[in-house]
């Protein structure tokens, strides 16, 4: 009940009182008019939320972080009484607002088509669309709400790729596998084949050589080129609840744009995500990049281990592996430590810290590690704006 209706009932029940006690006509006219207008008013307000009719249409359902989906709306009204003003509570991917409004008139009878755009501010899966409806009769004295089904849209925000350097794996840094390959052995080919220039001496296979008078050599089984894991730290993250958001788009954009980069380069990946639902992604080309991006897409940073357990836990599958890329917004002598015992290891080590500042006793730590042979890339979480929301409306028969 709003200030108008107080006014209005008082209105009406002063009048019906002085209309019993004086007995005159006028006043009990004036009463029953009150009272149709009311009756009216409540009527025409019950019927237009019941015969509205929402239609809800996406552009797409799969944008990149960043983006505007265009949103295309139809409402229409199915019944002459006349009716006030129509409210519409939207759902939207923002982190100023999750609920927005609009609000407008619909003429009986004919429909009006609306159209909006959302931004796409952060990754994430949304329900998009009008999730309430709102109806207030032409005097005012009534608003009544109903909830709205069938006219949302789901909308997967992909995180945003960036171009960074790929880590190369040399021949003679390829992790704990490279000491394994060099005790294979020598006796157990895989098959033979001609000498060719360059061949070394110590794959000739002499006997086979003699009893055919022609030099030939032994081939092996060649090892498949070592894997990157990408090991991204899925903790809830420490900051403020207006922060949240734009810091795991940076940690799940950090590991995206490392896994494109390094499989561009010919490289196998491979991520497994340590959340409440665990899951692994892995992927050998460019073209599975899509794999990594719905993965992230659909993370939630809940894990209950510390990334410091996550690390020891892949310590022990750090065979294959030729090259290790850390993520996390927390850098500490105990993650420092880890890192530094893998690439003791023989394995490459970047670690990528998503912070806004660095501290002194951070850049210590940093230095530290680089001067140990790891790679400590700083990715600040606040170097992009988002994009505006446009508007428009038109009327249709």
């Amino acid at each position: 009940m709003n200030g108008r209706t107080a006014v209005f009932l008082m209105l009406a029940a002063t009048l019906l009182v002085i209309a019993l006690t004086t007995g005159a006509a006028v006043y009990y006219l004036m009463a029953a008019m009150l009272g149709m207008m009311a009756l009216v008013a409540f009527v025409s307000a019950v019927l237009t939320l019941l015969t509205m009719k929402l239609s809800l249409d996406a552009q797409k359902k799969r944008a990149e972080r960043g983006d505007t989906v265009a949103m295309r709306l139809l409402l229409r009204r199915r019944t002459l009484l006349p009716a006030g003003s129509i409210e519409l509570e939207v759902s939207a991917p923002d982190e100023i607002r999750e609920n927005g409004r609009i609000v407008m008139g619909a003429v009986p009878l004919r429909g009006r088509e609306y159209r909006y755009a959302i931004r796409c501010a952060h990754r994430g899966v949304y329900e998009v669309g009008v999730s309430r409806l709102r109806v207030t009769d032409i005097f005012g004295l009534f608003s009544l709400s109903r909830r709205v089904k069938g006219t949302t849209a789901l909308v997967e925000v992909t995180p945003r790729l960036a171009a960074v350097p790929a880590m190369i794996v040399k021949p003679g840094d390829e992790g704990p596998q490279g000491r394994v390959r060099m005790t294979e052995d020598m006796a157990s080919p895989s098959g033979v084949r001609a000498w060719q220039e360059g061949d070394s001496l110590k794959k000739v296979h002499w006997k086979l050589t003699a009893r055919r008078r022609e030099l030939m050599v032994r081939t092996f089984e060649e090892s498949a080129r070592p894997d990157f894991l990408i090991l991204l730290d899925c903790a809830p993250v420490n900051a403020m609840k207006s922060h949240v958001h734009t810091v795991e788009d940076a940690l799940c954009e950090a590991a995206a744009s490392a896994a494109l980069a390094q499989m561009e380069a010919g490289y196998p990946v491979r991520m497994p995500l340590n959340a409440s639902t665990p899951s692994e992604v892995a992927g050998q080309t460019p073209g599975e990049i899509a794999h990594f991006l719905s993965a992230l897409t659909w993370l939630r940073f809940d894990s209950p281990y510390s990334f410091e357990q996550v690390i020891a836990l892949e310590l022990r599958r750090m065979l294959r592996t030729g090259a290790l890329i850390l993520i996390s917004t927390r850098l500490n002598a105990t993650l420092a430590e880890l890192a530094l015992r893998v690439n003791q290891m023989g394995v490459r080590v970047q670690y990528v810290w998503v912070a806004e500042t660095l501290h002194k006793d951070h850049e210590e730590m940093k230095r530290r590690l680089e001067l140990l042979g790891v790679d400590v890339r700083r990715v600040n979480p606040w170097n992009d704006a988002a994009a505006p929301e446009t508007a428009d409306k038109t009327d249709f028969e």
